[in-house]
């Protein structure tokens, strides 16, 4: 649970910090990086609820990507694209850490 929730945090300490930077409203289009990188986040919180003792780390957890979505969702395109990229390579880069410490 704790890898889990440090991969989480991090993500969205990492989105939030693009969607502060460049808010705008693009609410039409969800670009596939951002499809995938909510899905990806969605199945470490489904992981995460299996956990014992998790649930009141889950709903903290599952409160700051409702957060991080509507900021993702306000920014400009090329800002959605850009913020859920780097959401993915640091999700991707923190997955590989943690299967080579397993």
């Amino acid at each position: 649970m704790k890898k889990i929730s440090l991969f989480l945090t991090a993500l969205f300490s990492a989105v939030s910090f693009s969607a502060i930077a460049a808010p705008q409203k693009n609410k039409e289009v969800l670009p596939e990086q951002c499809a995938q990188l909510f899905k990806e986040t969605e199945n470490l919180i489904a992981q995460a609820e299996k956990q014992p003792g998790t649930h009141t780390q889950v709903s903290k957890i599952k409160s700051k990507l409702n957060q991080s979505k509507k900021q993702i969702l306000e920014m400009e395109l090329a800002t959605q694209l850009k913020s859920c990229s780097v959401g993915l390579a640091k999700l991707n880069s923190m997955k590989n850490y943690s299967d080579e410490t397993n």
